[in-house]
């Protein structure tokens, strides 16, 4: 059998099984059989390799653009699970950074050192010493 008429049959039989899901429910209502999504996406694919558009094929399968397209994804239409592996986002949360207990009790630096531009340096001063030396340097 001839590929396009095996496709063309498999089209008609598709159309066929969405007629026959849709009759008697609300539109949007009850997904389509994975093997139904399968073949209507494999279809598109084809179609577009041979350059039919999408509004084109979605006539032919008749179904809508954004039905074809969440199945294109990996979408089920309703759905916002999709087969990605997109990490989902999660909100902000306030976070307050406090110093442990071991880090209040140690002591705090008493000793600083000066550095100049030239490279020479001054170690071992207190806070008025250093701060002295840099007044009398002008720095």
């Amino acid at each position: 059998m001839n590929l396009e008429v095996h496709v063309e049959k498999e089209l008609e039989q598709f159309r066929q099984e969405a007629q026959r899901l849709r009759a008697g429910r609300a539109k949007g209502s009850g997904p389509f059989p994975e093997p139904l999504r399968a073949f209507a996406v494999r279809y598109l694919a084809q179609a577009q390799e041979k350059g039919e558009t999408l509004k084109s094929v979605v006539e032919r399968l008749g179904v809508s653009e954004p039905t074809l397209q969440a199945w294109r994804r990996g979408q089920t239409p309703g759905s916002k699970k999709t087969r990605s592996s997109e990490p989902r986002t999660q909100p902000l949360l306030p976070v307050v950074v406090r110093p442990s207990k071991a880090h209040a009790a140690s002591p705090v630096a008493t000793t600083f050192a000066v550095v100049s531009p030239e490279g020479w340096r001054v170690e071992g001063l207190g806070l008025e010493e250093a701060a002295q030396l840099m007044r009398r340097l002008a720095c």
